[in-house]
């Protein structure tokens, strides 16, 4: 694909971002300043989601309090939490090709460069953005729940088996549902004691939105971790979880994913401490009784 497809590409992907800007509720009528601070985000996306809240005001030729103002009037905390949205969407709307090119210019010297500078600043985002009493609602939920269904696909697949692997072993044990058949399967008897956990990051999958949609058919709580707090399956949801997805590459970072789960992992052991160290010191005894480490199989020299 020539630089020319893609850039027409990257305009055709205006409409969407913009659809979804003018669908968003408001308090109230917006102000003029308001409407300016609107209209820049929908003429220039790119723009908006990676410009400052300082920068965006003087584009849209207001101050800065004007943008947090309008993030308000659209339920969001502030220009932050505003932005991480607007660019979620955005680049929900490229390729693969598309997101290579749009991460193609970088100042890091080198793409391994580029990427670790991306997870610092994803991590320092979420250590001053992440709501902690929704990190723990997410722990006492799967704590409570007779059933655990974890949907993730593609790359995501990975840290809903990390989820699923340190809650089990915290004894809380996990099904975790990569394809279609096996979500319908397993959505086949939930209840309302039950609970699925959708991670759905970049492209949405129909799948997980067809599980969240017959999970909430059933009255199962839909516990939702993306990077869109507004979207279809968002709006299924019972509570969600809102993490940056966006790599240095055409690769999305699973690494603030990573980072949340082994957040909620810890707050699990300390809902009942009694109950996961019983659960740990099972865990450990079975990895001995099956020799599955070295340093403890009848293979490790004793002195």
């Amino acid at each position: 694909m020539d630089s020319a497809t893609l850039i027409a590409s990257h305009d055709r992907g205006k409409a969407p971002v913009e659809d979804w800007l003018r669908a968003l509720p408001q308090d109230n009528t917006p102000s003029r300043a308001i409407h300016a601070a609107l209209q820049a985000v929908i003429v220039d996306p790119k723009f908006a989601s990676y410009a400052s809240a300082g920068k965006l005001a003087a584009r849209a030729g207001v101050n800065v309090a004007t943008v947090t103002r309008a993030a308000q009037s659209f339920g969001f905390s502030g220009w932050p939490e505003w932005q991480q949205e607007i660019r979620a969407r955005y680049l929900g709307q490229l390729n693969a090709p598309e997101l290579a090119l749009e991460h193609e210019i970088s100042v890091a010297p080198t793409p391994f460069d580029a990427t670790i500078n991306k997870h610092l600043g994803h991590l320092t985002s979420m250590r001053r953005g992440v709501d902690r009493r929704l990190i723990s609602d997410f722990a006492k939920a799967i704590a409570t729940a007779q059933r655990r269904l974890i949907v993730a696909s593609g790359s995501y697949g990975a840290a809903g088996k990390i989820l699923a692997h340190h809650a089990g072993i915290a004894g809380y044990r996990c099904e975790v549902l990569e394809d279609s058949i096996a979500i319908t399967h397993a959505l086949a008897d939930i209840t309302d004691k039950d609970l699925v956990i959708p991670m759905t990051f970049w492209r949405l999958f129909n799948s997980s939105i067809a599980a969240a949609k017959e999970a909430r058919r059933r009255g199962t709580p839909v516990y939702l971790i993306t990077d869109q707090m507004v979207s279809p399956i968002a709006e299924l949801a019972t509570k969600i979880l809102v993490v940056p997805s966006e790599g240095a590459s055409f690769f999305p970072s699973i690494l603030p994913t990573l980072s949340l789960i082994e957040g909620i992992s810890a707050e699990l052991v300390r809902i009942d401490p009694a109950h996961s160290n019983k659960a740990i010191a099972q865990a450990e005894r079975q990895w001995q009784d099956f020799g599955l480490l070295f340093f403890n199989s009848p293979n490790f020299p004793s002195a």
